[in-house]
């Protein structure tokens, strides 16, 4: 069996094109681009007494303004799990909105509270929280400011 020049050449262009591929640029190319130094500031964690924003910033303390389940109808309860359920759904179908309380096993912790916009139109799609792959071990309660809210929740 002879080696033609034709197959010798389609044999050896593809692996000449790849080593020249793989040989750095000149001055010219991406590796100038390398050569230049960025500046990163050092990390720095914040003190405790240490404000979060800059001083002069207007800004709101939320935590001095919880929302109120005080008016609101429960619609559904989800009870806590023997074991950390691995997410769960809640979305508004109303025009009320929901508000979601996540609670501890016990309940005898400060519940973590959510408020969802509601839809444009009832039966249609509002705000919704989805918590796929974040553990949760406590309850939730969905609250709604209309007792006939129409909602949907699941958790797995």
């Amino acid at each position: 069996m002879t080696i033609t020049p034709h197959r010798l050449r389609a044999v050896l262009l593809p692996a000449a094109l790849a080593a020249v591929a793989s040989l750095p640029l000149g001055v010219g190319g991406s590796a100038s681009a390398q050569s230049k130094s960025v500046e990163v500031p050092a990390y720095r964690q914040l003190g405790a007494s240490e404000a979060l924003a800059s001083p002069g910033q207007n800004g709101a303390d939320a935590s001095a303004n919880a929302p109120s389940l005080s008016g609101l109808s429960l619609l559904a309860t989800i009870p806590a799990p023997a074991t950390p359920r691995l997410g769960y759904l809640v979305q508004a179908q109303c025009t009320a909105g929901l508000t979601v309380v996540l609670d501890d096993q016990g309940a005898t912790l400060t519940p973590t509270i959510l408020v969802l916009q509601g839809s444009a139109a009832n039966g249609a799609q509002g705000g919704s929280v989805s918590m796929a792959g974040m553990p949760h071990t406590g309850r939730i309660r969905i609250y709604s400011s209309s007792s006939s809210c129409q909602m949907a929740a699941r958790s797995w």
